[in-house]
C-alpha cells in the first residue's frame, strides 16, 4: 500500500515538472488536470507543410530559411523632461542630469556612446487677473515657467551594459525608455550565406528527385524567384497576462481578495517549423531574424520543336486583271 502511494506521488511530481516547461503563457483551465479524470487521451496530429509539388509539365521546389543574428550594437532612446521657472533654470537642470549620466557611463565603459537630440523648448502659461479702467477684471496669460524635452540616445553592446545604463539613468531621474533599436552591419554576409545554404539544399533535393523520377533534373530548364526580409526584436514581442487566482480558503468568515494579474511582454521569435534550415538556431537572446526563400520552377515537359526554331507562315496572293485576289498554293 505504501509503495502505491509513493509511486503516485512520484508520478504526480513528474507530471507537474513536465507541464511547467511550457510556461504560463500556455496555461488555461482546459488543459492539465481538467482532463485528467476523463482520460480523454488524443493524438496530436500535425499536418505537414508542402515544400515540393509537380505535374506532368512542371515541378516547383520551395526552400525557406531563417538566420538568427545577434546585434552588433544596440541603441537605447530615453525621453527626458525638465521644467523650470526660467529658461536658464530649465537648461541648467537638464544639462546637470545629462552630464552626470555621461560622466558615470564614461567611467564604466569607453565603448558606450551618449548623444542628445533636442525635441522642444516651450514656455508654459498660467492665467493672471488684471484690473483695468474700462474692464474691472480680465484674465491674461503670463509665462509661469519653461518646459524642455530632449532624447538621450545611448549606444551600447551587451545586456549587462543596459543594466548599468538603467541604473545610472534612474539615479538621475531619467526613467522613460522610449525604445531599443538592434543594429547589425552584417546583412550582406547574412544574405550571401543564406543563398549558399539554399543552393546546397536545392542540389541535394534535385539529386534525390532525379533518382526518384528517373530523369536528370539538372539539365531541365528552370526559372527562379527569391525573397529576403528581416524582423527586429521589437516586432516579435507579444503581450502576456500572468496567471493568478485567489488561494482556497474554507473559513466562512474570511474574505477572499482577488489578485491583480500582471501584464507584461515576452520575446516570441519565428520558429523553424515551416522552414528548411535555420542558421544560428541556438541563439537564446532577442535577435534580428533574417528570412530567405527560394522558389525554383523546373520545366519537365520539353517543347515539341527544338529551341531557336523559326516558324514561317507566309502566304502569297495574286491580283487578277479583273481586280480579284486569289491565294497561291505554294
Amino acid at each position: 500500500m505504501n509503495t502505491k502511494v509513493i509511486l503516485a506521488a512520484a508520478l504526480g511530481t513528474t507530471f507537474m515538472l513536465s507541464a511547467q516547461h511550457s510556461g504560463n503563457a500556455n496555461y488555461n483551465e482546459t488543459s492539465g488536470n481538467a482532463n485528467y479524470h476523463n482520460n480523454n487521451y488524443t493524438v496530436n496530429r500535425v499536418n505537414t507543410l508542402q515544400t515540393t509539388s509537380s505535374s506532368e509539365n512542371e515541378m516547383v521546389i520551395v526552400i525557406k530559411g531563417i538566420y538568427n543574428e545577434k546585434a552588433t550594437t544596440q541603441v537605447a532612446t530615453f525621453s527626458v523632461l525638465q521644467l523650470g521657472k526660467s529658461a536658464e533654470e530649465a537648461t541648467n537642470l537638464m544639462d546637470e542630469r545629462i552630464n552626470n549620466v555621461i560622466k558615470e557611463l564614461d567611467a564604466y565603459s569607453k565603448d558606450i556612446v551618449v548623444m542628445t537630440d533636442m525635441i522642444s523648448f516651450v514656455p508654459t502659461y498660467e492665467y493672471a487677473v488684471e484690473k483695468k479702467i474700462f474692464n474691472p477684471k480680465t484674465y491674461n496669460e503670463k509665462p509661469a515657467g519653461f518646459e524642455l524635452k530632449k532624447n538621450l540616445i545611448i549606444r551600447f553592446r551587451t545586456s549587462r551594459d543596459m543594466d548599468k545604463i538603467m541604473s545610472i539613468c534612474g539615479k538621475n531621474e531619467i526613467y522613460d525608455l522610449a525604445k531599443v533599436d538592434y543594429v547589425t552591419v552584417n546583412f550582406d554576409q547574412i544574405r550571401t550565406q543564406m543563398q549558399r545554404k539554399a543552393l546546397e539544399q536545392f542540389k541535394e533535393m534535385t539529386a534525390n528527385y532525379s533518382s526518384l523520377m528517373n530523369m536528370d533534373l539538372t539539365k531541365k530548364e528552370k526559372t527562379i524567384q527569391e525573397g529576403f526580409n528581416v524582423t527586429y526584436p521589437m516586432e516579435s514581442y507579444r503581450n502576456y497576462s500572468a496567471y493568478s487566482q485567489a488561494s482556497s480558503n474554507f473559513d466562512p468568515k474570511s474574505q477572499v481578495n482577488d489578485i491583480k494579474k500582471n501584464t507584461t511582454e515576452y520575446y516570441n521569435p519565428a520558429l523553424m517549423k515551416d522552414h528548411n534550415f535555420v542558421i544560428n538556431g541556438d541563439v537564446a537572446e532577442p535577435s534580428i531574424q533574417a528570412f530567405y526563400d527560394l522558389t525554383i520552377r523546373i520545366k519537365l515537359k520539353e517543347d515539341q520543336l527544338p529551341k531557336n526554331t523559326i516558324i514561317r507562315n507566309n502566304r502569297y496572293y495574286i491580283v487578277t486583271p479583273a481586280g480579284d485576289i486569289k491565294l497561291l498554293n505554294l
